[in-house]
């Protein structure tokens, strides 16, 4: 008689479809459901950015529930998660952002559950954030079993604060493309997109904050756009910087040619709708955007920050600059542009290496085995 699934349990204070929710998402869908039983529980702050997560998970069909969480601290939520773990017999709980983290710690108190959260990277743009992110990885972090890192870059700063280092698994990104499909839904506006066949469209997709370097891709972009005055560009996300990117391209004048375009669901039509993604970040772990844009194979142009540069080799699987080189990056778009079989090659191989290092299987079985080591076959 084959023994009863182990029981894991997701927490996530989703902001929308992000890195984290990808990594849930795939685990989910991929988990060896004989051996393991996933299920969610979204943090709902009353403001419906964690309404597509939920939506997501049940059409990969994982159980989802979520729990209201009013302030910083609300002893009702965590009574629930706590209620939520014995009631379900959960047996591991899995946690990727230092609010679930905080509160995974406190329901699980006493109790016989392993903890594992994932540290993702979070931007570090304010004080405030800083002085969270310091908080979870000094007093909270020690109280887990395991704190998975999805990049090499991030190890180091871990083991800067009070884990001991073999605490820490590495981890990297996994690509489910199918992932993808579970997210669109619902109407959105069309992209811009001229009929020209010879135009082309760069964009830059991800949340808008200050070490995203968007700064850098506005000035590139309005360098080139004398030189090429059929291109486009497409900012995709939202955030904090949203007014700032804004007036910028109303500064360099080249609001005709780039546009804001808000979160979209649909990333499929997205990667259908471009040419080229630039990465400008200053700081990264393993960006999905990259991942999801080397599997559809559209040429990549990166900084070579965090761990990206494991998977762009310069003028074989894409283009890498140094972070905040704006004469390098667009010396690169232009190269894009110039050198459309270079780039095709580059995309073609680039597309070849994620599906064969970088994919959901090699992410999953690790993080399966991690489970085992604590919870037990």
């Amino acid at each position: 008689m084959n023994p009863s699934p182990k029981r894991v349990l997701h927490i996530r204070d989703s902001g929308g479809m992000f890195g984290g929710e990808r990594v849930i998402l795939t685990l989910g869908r991929n988990m060896d459901r004989e051996v393991f039983e996933c299920s969610l529980v979204c943090m709902d702050r009353g403001d419906g950015r964690c309404g597509p997560l939920m939506e997501a998970a049940e059409r990969s069909g994982i159980r989802v529930d979520s729990v209201r969480v009013r302030g910083r601290i609300d002893l009702k939520a965590i009574r629930f998660l706590r209620r939520f773990i014995r009631e379900n017999e959960i047996d591991l709980i899995h946690t990727h952002d230092f609010k679930s983290d905080f509160y995974g710690v406190l329901a699980t108190r006493g109790m016989q559950v392993r903890r594992v959260a994932t540290a993702h990277g979070s931007t570090r743009d304010s004080f405030v954030k800083r002085l969270y992110l310091s908080f979870n990885e000094k007093l909270v972090y020690p109280c887990f079993d395991t704190i998975i890192a999805v990049s090499e870059d991030l190890q180091p700063r871990l083991e800067g604060g009070r884990l001991k280092p073999e605490k820490i698994r590495v981890i990297q990104n996994g690509l489910d493309i199918g992932v993808l499909d579970v997210c669109g839904g619902g109407f959105e506006p069309p992209l811009p997109r001229p009929g020209n066949r010879d135009h082309r469209v760069f964009a830059v997709i991800g949340r808008l904050y200050p070490d995203k370097g968007h700064a850098f891709f506005l000035h590139a972009f309005e360098t080139l756009s004398h030189e090429f005055p059929d291109i486009t560009g497409l900012i995709v996300g939202d955030g904090p910087e949203r007014e700032r990117i804004q007036s910028s391209i109303h500064a360099l004048g080249i609001e005709e040619r780039v546009f804001c375009c808000g979160v979209r669901k649909n990333m499929r039509l997205v990667y259908d709708s471009i040419d080229y993604l630039v990465i400008p970040s200053l700081t990264e772990g393993l960006p999905y955007v990259m991942l999801e844009a080397m599997a559809c194979g559209i040429p990549v142009l990166a900084t070579a920050v965090g761990d990206i540069p494991l998977l762009i080799s310069d003028g074989q699987t894409g283009y890498l600059v140094n972070p905040g080189d704006v004469t390098g990056l667009t010396r690169r778009m232009r190269d894009l542009i110039v050198r459309p079989e270079a780039a095709k090659a580059m995309a073609q191989e680039g597309r070849r290496l994620v599906n064969e290092r970088f994919s959901a299987p090699s992410m999953v079985g690790k993080t399966q085995e991690l489970y085992l080591s604590l919870i037990g076959r």
